[in-house]
């Protein structure tokens, strides 16, 4: 069996088995809304994949900083037609590991909560989507301040995904923005372990893991309106990160038809068919 047989078994045992619990629920006459909370937080937590740890999860008692804007204003669930839907409510990151007991470093969580109520992000209008939100400016100071009282960094990076908006080959899509680079730079100075929690809709570039030397990588994806909670899970290693990816992250250069790909005219697929996956499995595991 190869990997993709595995993955798609995989995604198609969790699926069925979620759809079998949903039933369940409802025919057996529980309390829906709170067996749907529970299903869906399970959902997001089983969905997390944990791309590198050095040591850092599950965190313990100790203070953890945490960075980044989309901790509280998260993207929960791709634009387009599912983007549209309501949910009574949602759970923000930053709100979900709070309430799972993470002691996040007070200063901090202070700052962006005044932020981001000043400044809301704009979320566009349909196909014209932001891929990614203004970052909140913070001085070097002020993180080596925050560095005293927490030794452990986690930073919140955040992409949309949508119809016709799945990615950008630029800076806030695909790259991270200079913003960004330069919060995880300062970050990575200051403190001794750094987590990142990639609240992403699409794979990105992820030559920043080796560049920084980031600790620990864990995918939570887009997970809709339990999303908080269901990362707090696997945080505080209440659930075990068993999600997989449903994509291959190589380098640009590593791809056969990244020299050929996207003319005007034609895109040459010098891989013969062995696009995608394929080419890695056969020639390159």
């Amino acid at each position: 069996m190869n990997i993709r047989d595995i993955a798609m078994k995989s995604i198609g045992f969790f699926v069925n088995r979620f759809v079998q619990d949903s039933v369940a629920a409802v025919e057996d006459g529980k309390d829906s809304a709170a067996e749907m909370k529970a299903l869906c937080r399970r959902a997001v937590a089983e969905s997390c994949v944990l791309l590198k740890n050095d040591g850092v999860l599950p965190i313990k008692e100790e203070s953890i900083a945490l960075f980044g804007r989309t901790q509280y204003d998260s993207f929960f669930t791709g634009y387009g037609s599912g983007g549209d839907v309501k949910a009574p409510y949602k759970v923000s990151i930053a709100e979900g590991l709070k309430a799972g007991g993470v002691n996040l470093n007070a200063e901090l969580d202070g700052l962006y909560v005044d932020w981001c109520k000043e400044n809301k992000p704009y979320d566009g209008f349909w196909g014209f989507w932001p891929f990614s939100y203004p970052e909140m400016p913070i001085l070097e100071a002020q993180i080596q301040k925050i560095s005293r009282a927490s030794k452990t960094a986690f930073l919140v990076i955040g992409r949309a995904a949508g119809e016709d908006r799945e990615n950008r080959y630029a800076r806030g899509s695909w790259f991270l923005t200079k913003e960004e680079e330069n919060l995880l730079r300062t970050i990575r100075k200051h403190f001794q372990k750094v987590c990142v929690l990639l609240n992403c809709g699409s794979i990105i570039d992820m030559s920043w893991v080796e560049t920084y030397g980031v600790d620990a990588v864990l995918y939570v994806w887009l997970g809709g309106q339990e999303l908080g909670n269901g990362v707090a899970d696997i945080v505080t290693g209440k659930v075990s990160p068993c999600g997989k990816l449903p994509d291959t992250i190589a380098p640009c250069k590593a791809y056969p038809s990244d020299s050929n790909f996207g003319g005007k005219k034609v895109s040459r697929y010098v891989e013969d068919i062995y696009v995608g996956y394929r080419y890695f499995e056969t020639f390159a595991p």
